[in-house]
């Protein structure tokens, strides 16, 4: 998983990114930066990038905030934060917002480079997702595309499986309609109403369109969330 890992890097600090580009090069990853928060969220959206270095102090939108829009987007890869700040209290601050590691700076480069090394060695079980599941009462295979109730077929579209795989990658976890408008059609620009309108389909199918929805939940402003937790509710 490691060997040529794409990595986002941002810091605002050019001495800081090219002494880390350097290091992370030398072992074969792929590095792309930016200088600023509000730059690495479409750089995310573009680039998909395997893990996230991403600092805490910085102009325009700091690292907290940064990582807060990378987790309420839809964003399940590992983030290391950096911040010069490396008190306890920062760390758990770091960890509860949803960070996956917290360095603090100066740091040494062989830290840097063990710790990258150990949160993308998480990833392929991160990754193992479900194949089966249950929403509501339909049972759907998602590997053999198939889904039933009560042993009878319900039809769901090829994007409606997409939609449902979305969500388990994220279960838990809101994604955000411009998430699901560039996984599903490659461009986040669309109309938003096209993702309610396929979402508002598969929940009626499904049986899960009520004001009380179960398993799939709208998120006014937000997004959508798969609330089940996919582990429990299926087998692969």
């Amino acid at each position: 998983m490691t060997a040529k890992a794409k990595i986002l890097l941002v810091d605002d600090n050019a001495e800081v990114r090219s002494l880390f580009r350097r290091v992370l090069v030398a072992e074969e990853f792929r590095v792309i930066e930016c200088d600023d928060g509000i730059d690495a969220l479409k750089v995310v959206q573009a680039e998909a990038p395997a893990l996230i270095i991403l600092d805490v102090e910085m102009p325009r939108q700091n690292g907290w905030k940064t990582l807060a829009q990378l987790r309420e987007g839809g964003a399940t890869q590992p983030v290391l934060m950096l911040t010069h700040v490396n008190d306890v209290n920062s760390r758990i601050q770091g960890l509860e917002a949803g960070a996956d590691d917290y360095l603090g700076k100066p740091c040494d480069p062989a830290e840097l480079l063990a710790r990258v090394r150990a949160l993308l060695r998480r990833i392929p079980a991160q990754r193992a997702k479900p194949t089966r599941l249950h929403l509501g009462d339909v049972e759907i295979d998602l590997a053999q595309k198939t889904a039933s109730r009560d042993g009878k077929p319900v039809q769901l579209t090829r994007t409606e499986y997409k939609l449902i795989e979305i969500l388990v990658q994220h279960a838990g976890r809101p994604v955000s309609r411009e998430l699901l408008l560039e996984r599903l059609w490659g461009s986040s620009s669309g109309q938003s109403h096209t993702v309610d309108t396929h979402l508002w389909r598969l929940r009626k199918k499904i049986g899960d369109n009520r004001a009380d929805a179960r398993s799939i939940k709208n998120l006014p402003g937000i997004g959508y969330v798969l609330t089940i937790r996919a582990d429990e509710n299926a087998s692969g």
